[in-house]
């Protein structure tokens, strides 16, 4: 079954891939043609050889012909005899004012005399060529994509001769006939595009009935414009005329009736492109011919403008989402339609002083002056209202409800503080529908009363069950009531607004728990050192004290029974006691050294790594600041730095196997920045340090949980067999 679908899928392909190919080989064939082709460049009379016109400029002119010479010779060939022109330059005698005189005429290529309009038409015809085929290429499975690929070809092969060719005589014949047969062919095509896109009318079956007609009539038309004969060419231009009347009928009727917003935005599109297209040419080509002043663009200029159509197609079938683009359009109408205004304005009354009182020009000075002043005060409201007017042919009314939607939901839907929801309420909202400033309320309490008497919607926000926001919505710019389907899309929007008023409420509530979690893991934090502070000094003012005793009063005895067979046994005995003394004051140190309380942060770390040195027997290189500096940290960061250094090295000792360990605590601007670095194994750091815990693994867990405590940062670096860097970075203001 997928194999003879793939089967069908290129049958139906093959066709279109040899339709791509028609207009670059015509294109082709008619740079060829141009090339090959030899012509004069300067008006005839082919009945008496008389020159009429030379264009200045023109190789003729540069080999010195003029008008009114009669061309007697060519190559020493009388002129009626010579046929057989060829591209080179030719000795002529010609006769002027009765005096005969030897040129050199250059004979050119057709191409040279039609440079411009040639290259202007193979830019068009493939910008038509090349936007059907991209289209089709990216989505040729879509129907409107292939018969705007068969719009875009047609158009392509209907505007080439007559763009390459500004003079008629030399075209082929048969590239007029099939130039003719796909201009007749355009209009059937438009509107059959225009019947389907962007939205489908009637049902297949009278779509079928009625394009089946259209095409038949068209063929017909393309025959009597092929025919010789004046009726023929005007009933088939009539009927052209005519489907094209019809094929803007219909676009204009699904842009009112059947079109959605979005393809509203597409149409649009399309007719901007056209009528950028169409502008231009008029207003600097045609419209000085039709007055008979000088043009101010060149002929083959205004074939370029004719680009920008199949672009407005392109855009408008290949792009989803042409809200921007569609609000880029509203403006730049709004402005066009502001400045004909003003020039309309200022133009008039100019013309008509100009006439009356050409030399006044003090009233005429006065005149733009109050103009000017007029224009100025006006401005605003006058934009008002052709904003209105403009937001009522594009959208219907005051705004494009789908894209107020859209928009507003996207960003609640990312709304997680309170800021962020008071600012899409009160300023976004208000800025895509035209409204002044709105209020939001959030709270458990009776909502505020309003500041002013003015009359506004409230919408109301619930939480579980209970109101937990009021949205004041804005009054309308223009000061007109709330329409019902304005109140339709606030009650929409509301609704949205509640869902994201729950997620900043569940977020504020989940955040308040965990500061809750970190107070209490700080008080448990603290009250542990605080507990070993206490078991460290209870462990020194007694057991240890009572040791110390103990050994004084064996020494003694040790003394005094120095010959005695006790002797043996007290020295033992004075061992042990010495021995216990010791690995209590070590139990002590661990509990808290009394170095960090008396001597500093510096002087602790001094003797946790010669301790820790000579235990493990690993080098520890130490780089610390002057314990003046260290002095000033609170006693809970220095603790916890403390902590982080010894856990730090318990972890070098059971599971590095380093040779050298570098201790660094330096300040950097208001930055306190401790580092750990072993040349040990090293580790795959995992994600989370809180997943080592479920591997009986607590020690960096343990270390994060301290660092965030005191608000600082922790990073661990590690890769097998690249040793370990455990960094904490404290922000802090001390150093000064």
């Amino acid at each position: 079954m997928r194999s003879e679908t793939k089967r069908r899928d290129w049958l139906l392909r093959w066709p279109f891939i040899l339709l791509a190919l028609i207009v670059p080989t015509l294109v082709g064939y008619d740079f060829y043609f141009q090339w090959s082709t030899p012509v004069l460049d300067f008006s005839l009379d082919g009945h008496t050889d008389l020159v009429y016109e030379v264009p200045q400029g023109s190789f003729a002119d540069w080999a010195g012909l003029m008008a009114g010479d009669v061309i007697l010779t060519v190559g020493g060939v009388p002129f009626a005899e010579w046929h057989d022109p060829a591209v080179g330059n030719w000795m002529i005698e010609v006769e002027r004012e009765g005096r005969r005189l030897t040129l050199e005429l250059p004979v050119i290529p057709l191409a040279k005399v039609n440079l411009m309009p040639l290259i202007s038409a193979a830019i068009v015809v493939l910008t038509f060529w090349g936007t059907g085929t991209l289209l089709l290429l990216r989505r040729f499975r879509q129907k409107e994509v292939r018969l705007f690929f068969l719009l875009a070809q047609t158009i392509a092969i209907a505007l080439l001769p007559p763009l390459a060719h500004p003079s008629p005589w030399f075209i082929p014949r048969w590239m007029i006939s099939l130039s003719v047969a796909c201009f007749h062919l355009v209009a059937p095509l438009l509107l059959h595009y225009h019947l389907t896109f962007p939205v489908s009318l009637g049902t297949p079956r009278q779509r079928r009935q009625g394009l089946s007609l259209l095409y038949g009539l068209a063929l017909v038309a393309a025959a009597g414009g092929l025919s010789r004969t004046v009726l023929g060419w005007r009933l088939s231009a009539f009927y052209t005329a005519l489907e094209v009347v019809v094929a803007i009928a219909v676009l204009v009727y699904v842009y009112l009736r059947r079109a959605t917003p979005d393809g509203r935005r597409r149409l649009r599109l399309v007719l901007f492109g056209t009528l950028l297209a169409a502008i231009p040419p008029f207003l600097f080509y045609f419209l000085p011919s039709i007055v008979g002043t000088p043009t101010l663009i060149p002929g083959w200029l205004v074939s370029l403008f004719l680009i920008l159509v199949p672009l407005a197609y392109l855009y408008a079938t290949a792009h989803h989402n042409l809200f921007g683009i569609d609000c880029l359009l509203n403006r730049a109408l709004v402005y066009v339609l502001l400045s004909l205004g003003i020039f309309v304005i200022f133009l008039g009354p100019l013309l008509l002083l100009y006439r009356l009182l050409p030399g006044d020009l003090l009233l005429q000075t006065m005149v733009v002056a109050g103009l000017t002043l007029l224009v100025g005060l006006t401005f605003d409201r006058v934009r008002a209202q052709i904003q209105r007017l403009v937001d009522n042919i594009f959208y219907g009314g005051w705004y494009d409800y789908p894209g107020v939607v859209e928009t507003v939901s996207a960003a609640l839907a990312r709304t997680l503080e309170r800021e962020q929801l008071t600012a899409v309420l009160t300023r976004q909202v208000p800025e895509l529908m035209q409204l002044h400033p709105g209020r939001l309320w959030i709270g458990k309490q009776a909502p505020p009363p309003p500041h002013s008497h003015t009359p506004t919607l409230s919408l109301p926000l619930t939480f579980q069950g209970q109101m937990r926001g009021l949205w004041t919505v804005g009054e309308r710019r223009d000061g007109d009531e709330f329409s019902a389907a304005d109140q339709r899309i606030f009650k929409t929007l509301a609704c949205q607004a509640e869902v994201a008023l729950g997620n900043v409420l569940l977020v504020e509530a989940l955040r308040r728990q965990l500061d809750e979690i970190r107070t209490i893991q700080r008080q448990l934090l603290r009250s542990r050192e605080e507990e070993r502070a206490r078991l460290a000094r209870d462990l020194h003012d007694r057991p240890i004290q009572a040791l110390v005793g103990l050994n004084m009063q064996l020494g003694l005895l040790l003394a005094d029974e120095e010959n005695s067979p006790l002797a043996e046994a007290l020295k033992d005995m004075r061992a042990e006691v010495r021995q216990l003394l010791g690995d209590l004051r070590q139990v002590c140190v661990e509990l808290r050294p009394p170095m960090l309380d008396t001597l500093g942060l510096g002087a602790a770390l001094r003797a946790l790594a010669g301790d820790w040195s000579a235990q493990s027997g690993v080098e520890v290189r130490l780089d610390l600041p002057p314990d003046a500096m260290l002095r000033p940290l609170p006693e809970e960061v220095s603790v916890d730095l403390y902590r982080v250094v010894q856990e730090a090295l318990a972890n070098v000792a059971r599971h590095a196997a380093a040779q050298q360990v570098a201790i660094r605590l330096a300040w950097e601007d208001s930055r306190l920045i401790l580092t750990v670095h072993d040349d040990g194994r090293g580790f795959v750091v995992p994600a989370a340090f809180h997943s080592l815990t479920t591997r009986g693994h607590f020690g960096l867990a343990g270390m994060q949980e301290r660092v965030e405590l005191i608000g600082g940062a922790l990073t661990v670096e590690s890769a097998p067999g690249r040793g370990t860097t455990v960094r904490v970075v404290k922000n802090t203001d001390l150093q000064d």
